[in-house]
């Protein structure tokens, strides 16, 4: 009797050995899924197949992480550091999920935090996308008005790559911020050719921004009116309308 025991719990838990592997799969095939509708931006459909992942393994670190940046982009920012929190718990040297904490950090104003965790990252000699997080240290930093350390932040990543968007545009802000209105034109100007691929509107607004600051209400209208043109639902839409009323008014 004790040997017909024995068989069955080896062949229950062989069962569920099976079972957990057939789990697995169906979780990794969510997971894929998952991915691909979230770098596709279709976010709802990214979180249900996410969700079907955790469901099936919520102790893959991928799966925490991925669906940390669908909260995100959802603006859900709580639930997106509460999954990436989780990725670090199962991976500790997870870096990638790090540093999209430190976004979601900088989003909820935790700046010292943020950079906190940027750090580790930074140390972390294996990780092979430093500029993202110069990127999220220099918007730290921006965002605290501490536009010389921001500076610094986006210039590392422009020697590295110098036609990224996001680092050009704020590259450029840190100098409008400090009313150096002359480099702010010169910097957003490069920043709207590389920004253009990404329907990226703010480097023109704040190109024409600057423009007009310095007296030069042509080169302002002209780049508000290329914004409206160029970007019909962009973030910066209205109030480039608004700016060219404005101006035409004689203000």
């Amino acid at each position: 009797m004790r040997k017909w025991i024995l068989a069955l719990c080896s062949l229950a838990m062989l069962g569920c050995a099976s079972w957990g592997q057939q789990d697995k799969k169906k979780a990794d095939l969510y997971l894929r899924l998952g991915t691909t509708q979230l770098e596709s931006g279709n976010y709802p459909y990214a979180l249900r197949d996410l969700l079907k992942a955790e469901e099936l393994d919520a102790s893959n670190p991928v799966t925490q992480n991925n669906l940390g940046l669908v909260y995100f982009f959802r603006e859900r920012y709580d639930l997106a550091e509460k999954h990436l929190r989780k990725a670090l718990s199962l991976d500790s040297k997870y870096s990638e999920a790090r540093n999209n904490l430190s976004r979601v950090l900088i989003e909820e104003g935790k700046f010292s935090a943020a950079e906190k965790e940027l750090q580790v990252v930074l140390d972390d000699l294996t990780y092979a996308s430093p500029e993202k997080a110069y990127i999220n240290l220099g918007l730290a930093k921006f965002n605290q008005k501490d536009y010389a350390s921001a500076r610094t932040a986006f210039m590392k990543v422009l020697n590295t790559i110098p036609d990224d968007c996001v680092a050009s545009t704020y590259f450029g802000r840190t100098f409008f911020e400090t009313e150096d209105y002359a480099k702010a034109t010169e910097a957003l100007d490069r920043a709207i050719g590389f920004c253009q691929k990404n329907l990226y509107d703010e480097p023109h607004y704040y190109s024409a921004l600057a423009y007009y600051r310095l007296g030069d209400k042509s080169k302002s209208v002209a780049r508000f009116e290329e914004l409206i043109k160029y970007y019909p639902t962009g973030k910066y839409r209205d109030k480039a309308k608004g700016m060219l009323s404005l101006i035409r008014k004689g203000h």
